[in-house]
């Protein structure tokens, strides 16, 4: 990838772009979150099931184009995300927060 991210977030993209659902869901805490689309995903489970809907619905391929840490373990990321949905391509706004070196919250934005 083009910009230096935490290692957790790196194999998060990674995951993504490899369509790998077991190392997606296994760079998140247990009790993590996922706010995306007006929702909340809580907990692994949710998170999983989550990720499943998506990948059944839309391929798509996500491009960290900028890195900014922020306060705290929590870093934003300016992302590429491209794909067969409607409006592709779209940039977003995730917000990551690290927990234990692993992800304990992700907020996706417009």
């Amino acid at each position: 990838m083009a910009v230096d991210l935490p290692e957790v977030i790196d194999r998060y993209f990674r995951a993504v772009g490899d369509g790998d659902l077991e190392a997606f869901v296994a760079c998140f805490a247990d009790t993590a979150s996922v706010a995306v689309e007006d929702r909340v995903y809580e907990g692994r489970a949710a998170i999983r099931s989550w990720r499943e809907r998506a990948m059944a619905a839309y391929s798509s391929t996500a491009e960290p184009v900028t890195v900014t840490p922020q306060a705290g373990d929590s870093y934003l990321v300016l992302t590429r995300l491209s794909g067969d949905f409607p409006g592709s391509p779209v940039e977003l706004r995730y917000r990551f927060t690290l927990r234990d070196e692993l992800i304990g919250a992700l907020d996706v934005r417009p």
